[in-house]
């Protein structure tokens, strides 16, 4: 029996973890290749393989069920990912010929499965041969179906996004969301300015380019580790894409202003909110610290950590507790709260392909009743005169313009407030807020997608 690559047993292992648990697949692939000694060719490929199937497939499964004569949901876990992982080689990896990735999906099988190595076989090889002569769907005739197979997005979510945008711009968005995402970080401006640290990383060969959204952003390329780049240890920068930087602008926090930040960790806009604060300040003994409010432990020392390496660890109070459970009476009112919800992700779904399949639409019942529970506990916490920012990184309406105008209808206390005299210069210049929020969808400058209200409680 011959013997299946190491890179692609730690593909099928990661695949089948991520379908059948709902693993985080960065995670789970980072897990499996910090337990395996490949060669830095192999881990690549173990790579590819994982993030090229979950972003594919969809169309991968047209295929395959297509040519199965037995529905998908009846093959095991391990078949299926194995048959994936053939389709995937055959489909966009033309370094390797069919035969191959074939036989080595078969092999897959048969040190786990051997009773379903035949099928695999079969349906691999009927697949190799005969995959040209199957059509896609056509737009025309269906452009939901056509959408969502080309762009291998599940059916409900396209459909959704074309009734709000239409054809062209969803496309755009599933498109993005099958790009590799780029590395984005934030400039701690507390201790550099983006043109010394850009100059910086490109002596050491990293190409860089301003963001377009947040002075404060630079875009890499090229890449490795982002904790080997010069600038990382001595608490240069933090990674955070721009449109989620954005939300700490529209916080605007000044010095002398009490902040909570209610869904914190790891701790990316808490730190912002403290280097914009202490920036602002110019005399370090003028800011309160950010509090920082998780409710799990892990990501408490996320927060703690980043905190440290960024020079802010002052100027962070972490707190582990259940936001919706945090009263005035213990811990007083806030010239700003901010609550950046948990929600569906669709806005991220570049950087968790996984994401897409794991997701359903009776979901989002669930996230918009945390939302709204939140959104309550934060009111609670606003002095008259003070913000409330709500952001998400969902795409979705209802966990985004419904839930704001929930907020502004079941708290008449509070009103919208416009957005723009809090955007910096950048993000000013290239986006023009719907008062009171404003939505980033992928398409728009390769950011993520994001989602930012704001309102003030009358004084």
């Amino acid at each position: 029996m011959s013997t299946p690559s190491r890179a692609r047993v730690v593909a099928l292992d990661v695949l089948v973890r991520v379908e059948q648990e709902r693993a985080y697949a960065p995670l789970a692939l980072d897990g499996a290749l910090s337990a395996t000694r490949l060669s830095r060719r192999d881990r690549a490929l173990a790579t590819q393989l994982v993030y090229g199937v979950l972003r594919w497939q969809g169309r991968i499964d047209y295929y395959l069920q297509h040519f199965s004569h037995r529905p998908l949901t009846k093959v095991s876990p391990v078949c299926r990912a194995a048959l994936r992982l053939a389709v995937y080689q055959t489909l966009f990896l033309k370094s390797v010929p069919p035969p191959v990735a074939c036989s080595e999906s078969v092999a897959l099988v048969k040190a786990r499965e051997p009773w379903a190595a035949g099928f695999v076989n079969a349906l691999c090889r009927h697949f190799a041969r005969k995959w040209q002569e199957l059509s896609l769907p056509a737009a025309a005739s269906d452009p939901v179906k056509h959408l969502a197979v080309v762009h291998s997005h599940p059916e409900w979510m396209v459909e959704r996004w074309h009734g709000w945008w239409g054809f062209q711009e969803t496309a755009a968005i599933c498109q993005v969301n099958n790009e590799p995402a780029p590395v984005t970080i934030r400039v701690n401006l507390t201790r550099t300015r983006p043109a010394e640290l850009a100059a910086r990383l490109e002596a050491a060969g990293v190409q860089v380019e301003p963001g377009k959204l947040s002075p404060a952003a630079l875009r890499l390329a090229g890449v490795g580790p982002v904790q080997e780049l010069p600038g990382y240890a001595e608490g240069h920068f933090q990674v955070q894409d721009e449109s989620s930087q954005l939300v700490a602008w529209i916080v605007d926090p000044h010095p002398g202003q009490r902040i909570i930040d209610l869904c914190a960790g790891p701790g990316g806009k808490s730190t912002h909110l403290a280097e914009l604060a202490l920036e602002r300040a110019g005399k370090i003994g003028q800011v309160s610290p950010v509090v920082s409010v998780d409710i799990h432990a892990h990501k408490i020392r996320l927060i703690e950590e980043n905190a440290r390496r960024l020079g802010l660890d002052g100027w962070i109070r972490p707190l582990a507790k259940d936001a919706r459970t945090i009263a005035p009476e213990e811990h007083g009112l806030f010239d700003a709260v901010l609550v950046d919800a948990p929600c569906s992700g669709t806005g991220v779904l570049r950087r968790r392909p996984d994401l897409r399949w794991q997701r359903r639409l009776e979901d989002l019942r669930d996230l918009v009743r945390l939302q709204r529970e939140l959104l309550a506990a934060a009111a609670r916490l606003v002095k008259p005169g003070g913000a409330l920012v709500y952001s998400t990184c969902s795409l979705e309406k209802e966990e985004n313009e419904e839930n704001a105008r929930w907020f502004l209808e079941r708290f008449p206390d509070f009103e919208g407030s416009p957005l723009s005299p809090h955007l910096p210069g950048p993000a000013q210049d290239h986006l023009t807020p719907g008062d009171p929020w404003l939505l980033v969808l992928p398409s728009q400058f390769g950011t993520d997608g994001f989602f930012i209200f704001r309102a003030v409680r009358l004084a």
